[in-house]
């Protein structure tokens, strides 16, 4: 039977101490890694900066959210949420894809809803925010109504125990 041989403790030590003592590699230039809502236009002939916002794995997800990640993979099989996916297809979980669950969790922990009246409760959610926002563009110039549509949103949202932007 084939062994192979054992290295020398010396050696390792050697290995180690070559290791510890490189300086770690350079971070590329023209790398902007700030999370940004919207991606910049590259100039011609540049080859382009690729903005990330703050996404990650399924394993820390469900640490951040403190739950079983398979959870996290019945949610997106029921729709309840979309991550993003990298090219080897793990799993990206944005910062609004960590609220959404945090919001499924509220409607289902504290408001007991099952999975069905989160489905739909969260297409109300998405439906009354986008509500809002159109409303607040066409009332762009106006303070005044601008302010009055905010109010009574946030008193439709207080209502329904929703969570709303102040």
């Amino acid at each position: 039977m084939y062994q192979r041989p054992r290295p020398n403790v010396e050696d390792e030590a050697e290995d180690k101490e070559q290791r510890e003592s490189q300086a770690p590699p350079t971070r590329p230039e023209n790398t902007n890694l700030s999370s940004a809502k919207t991606a910049a236009k590259p100039a011609p002939g540049d080859q382009g900066v690729i903005e990330v916002q703050g996404v990650y794995i399924i394993s820390v997800a469900a640490r951040i959210l403190d739950m079983h990640p398979q959870t996290l993979r019945k949610y997106e099989k029921l729709g309840l949420i979309n991550p993003g996916r990298t090219i080897g297809m793990l799993r990206l979980y944005s910062i609004e894809d960590i609220k959404k669950v945090q919001l499924i969790r509220y409607l289902s922990d504290e408001l007991g809803l099952n999975l069905a009246g989160v489905e739909f409760a969260l297409a109300a959610f998405d439906n009354m925010t986008a509500i809002k926002q159109r409303m607040d563009s066409r009332l762009e110039g106006i303070p005044a109504a601008q302010q009055a549509v905010h109010e009574e949103m946030d008193l439709l949202f207080e209502s329904l125990n929703l969570p709303h932007d102040h």
